[in-house]
């Protein structure tokens, strides 16, 4: 009787509910332009999912020395040269059923045969080939014969 009402309770009394993080529905992308190398586009993308109003977004990209801030949903910037890296942060604020939230997003990116790309994303893969010597020698961890 006591398992049949643990069961119960357990059914009953506990709702477990998938929570909804609108922060992950935000992502942008990097586009350079035709004219030159050192422009940089940004795009937001992906606000379609997320039922609720976007109150502002913004944005800040830095190199080494110095920092450059622009609001909206499309940025340009045209202030870095492609030997530069740059931090690229975008803050969106949503206001979801009188519910502020607050989303961050920071990302290095590096000027390479595509234009800007994020640092650190995988571009292409080269297989090594391994190149044995028999010498019918032996040698240790050190390298000695």
């Amino acid at each position: 009787m006591k398992k049949l009402l643990l069961i119960l309770l357990v059914l009953l009394g506990l709702q477990i509910q998938a929570q909804v993080y609108f922060c992950d529905s935000i992502n942008y992308t990097i586009q350079s332009a035709q004219s030159g190398p050192t422009t940089t586009i940004l795009m937001l993308n992906g606000i379609a999912n997320i039922p609720g109003t976007v109150t502002s977004w913004d944005w800040q990209a830095c190199d080494a020395n110095l920092c450059y801030s622009a609001s909206g949903q499309s940025v340009t910037f045209n202030q870095f040269n492609v030997t530069d890296t740059i931090k690229v942060c975008l803050t969106t604020i949503l206001d979801i059923n009188m519910t502020i939230y607050t989303c961050m997003q920071c990302d290095s990116l590096v000027y390479g045969l595509g234009g800007w790309m994020k640092m650190g994303v995988l571009t292409s893969i080269k297989e090594v080939e391994i190149n044995i010597v028999k010498d019918n020698k032996m040698y240790d961890l050190l390298g000695r014969e």
